[in-house]
């Protein structure tokens, strides 16, 4: 309850301020116009009235307009939201309203009472005018207009009155008339101030309330308007994720993760046809480092403050994509040097078959076992063991050219494949530079390891055209190396 009635309170102040901001907001031109008229009157008026009783009246008008300038200023400069401050500002507008009425009412009855017929008309046309101007500016608050117009009015009408002849009194009756005519304009004119004035503030209030919604919302949001690309609104997740208010969809700015603009020009397009876009997949990269985001991104054409606008919403699914990746490569790939396992070989060897078949070329398959590399991970322990291993891995990789594929398929077991090769000497010339490089010692932990390797070797098409056919051949000939003493080469031989 205690939380409503705030609600309910904040809601009345915000309804008194936009009320004073629109009652006040010509203030600064009514009192210009107010003080122009009277100079003009005074000066018409000064051969026919005595000087110093129209410079009082004048300074006694310019003086409350002063006021009342310097007051609006200064909460033009410190505005606030506070009920009781507002309505102090408030009262005092409606006592400045009254006050310069009266003076132009005095200026009315006292001042008609010294001219002629024709200055008196000038002196009501000028009344008139001014209570007219009032109608427009003060209309939002009917005690300041009605407080005005009689003030203003009233006391010449008094004086047509008290003055004898058809004419006054056809002149006073005009005056009420007219009076009427004006407050009741001054009725309706208030009336549709009001209303648009509750629609202002009703949308402001529907605007708040849809950026709160968005704040709380747990995918990034944005708002960009469509011509000038500039950003209107982000919410908090926008700045968790993306580290800054700027639109990743805005050109030239400082956003730290972007898409790239081809991306951007099709999402563009797509939305002057389709009034929105969903689940696009888009790949954010940092311009600040090889940090890449992942996002499913869904676009809205919305009309945000009278400007078409585009409104995003962006869900990070980077760790799901990376989870993805990573079960992709623990599927494809071996844990422990990252080459590619024996499924990823296979589909590998198979591809490069139809090609080899298609072009009429050779290739190679080539099976690799390490000589005395269960000693070594027997003595120095498993840790050893698989450091070697990758040692093994990188200077097999780094004889082999980058269309070639290293696979450790298990243990101490690996295989090569050689695709395009022009003859049987070139694969076993790039086993026998294996062979070489295999027994050169290798520094793991401060040890000096050396071991041997054995390698079988098969090609296409003469030792086989499958992928099964020639695997096991290549590991037929490598086990003939085994059988034969190790540390050697050997080309398959039925």
């Amino acid at each position: 309850m205690l939380k409503t009635n705030q609600a309910y309170r904040d809601e009345n102040a915000v309804n008194l301020h936009e009320n004073y901001k629109l009652l006040s907001g010509s203030v600064q031109i009514s009192l210009f116009i107010s003080t122009c008229l009277a100079v003009i009157m005074t000066v018409i008026l000064h051969e026919q009235i005595n000087t110093r009783i129209l410079l009082l009246w004048l300074t006694v008008l310019c003086s409350v307009n002063v006021i009342r300038l310097i007051v609006h200023h200064w909460f033009k400069r410190h505005p606030s939201f506070n009920p009781e401050v507002i309505l102090i500002h408030l009262r005092f507008f409606r006592f400045g309203a009254v006050m310069s009425g009266l003076a132009w009412g005095w200026a009315g009855f006292y001042f008609a009472q010294q001219v002629e017929l024709v200055y008196q008309l000038f002196i009501t046309f000028t009344l008139g005018g001014l209570a007219t101007g009032a109608t427009s500016s003060l209309a939002v608050d009917k005690f300041a207009v009605v407080a005005f117009i009689f003030a203003t009015i009233l006391p010449n009408t008094l004086h047509y009155f008290l003055s004898s002849g058809d004419i006054p009194i056809a002149m006073a009756i005009m005056l009420l008339i007219f009076t009427a005519f004006m407050l009741n304009s001054a009725k309706d004119q208030g009336k549709s101030l009001h209303e648009n004035l509750k629609l202002r503030i009703q949308a402001k209030r529907d605007e708040a309330q849809f950026k709160e919604i968005l704040n709380f919302s747990p995918s990034a949001a944005s708002i960009t308007n469509l011509s000038t690309l500039d950003t209107l609104f982000t919410n908090k997740r926008h700045l968790e994720l993306f580290g800054t208010d700027a639109t990743p969809f805005s050109e030239n700015n400082n956003a730290i993760f972007l898409v790239d603009k081809s991306e951007l020009d099709d999402i563009r397009q797509n939305l002057e046809t389709q009034h929105s876009i969903s689940n696009k997949l888009l790949k954010f990269h940092s311009q600040e480092s090889a940090k890449n985001l992942w996002c499913i991104g869904s676009f809205v054409r919305v009309n945000y403050l009278d400007s078409p606008a585009v409104l995003s919403w962006f869900f990070d699914i980077t760790d799901r994509i990376r989870m993805e990746e990573q079960i992709k490569l623990l599927a494809y790939h071996d844990s422990l040097t990252n080459l590619s396992n024996r499924h990823l070989f296979e589909d590998r060897l198979k591809l490069a078959l139809k090609h080899a078949e298609r072009d009429k070329e050779l290739l190679g398959v080539m099976f690799i076992d390490l000589d005395g590399f269960k000693s070594i991970n027997d003595s120095h322990g498993h840790g050893v063991g698989d450091q070697l291993l990758k040692a093994v891995a990188d200077r097999v990789t780094a004889i082999l050219r980058q269309s070639d594929t290293l696979s450790r398929i298990g243990g101490d077991e690996f295989i090569v494949l050689l695709p395009k090769i022009n003859a049987v000497d070139d694969a076993m010339k790039v086993a026998e530079k294996l062979l070489l490089a295999l027994s050169k010692p290798f520094d793991i932990n401060s040890h000096q390891l050396q071991m041997s390797a054995s390698i079988g070797l098969a090609i296409y098409p003469q030792h086989g055209d499958t992928a099964q056919t020639l695997l096991k051949n290549a590991d037929i000939a490598m086990y003939q190396v085994k059988d034969s003493g190790k540390n050697n080469v050997r080309l398959y031989n039925e």
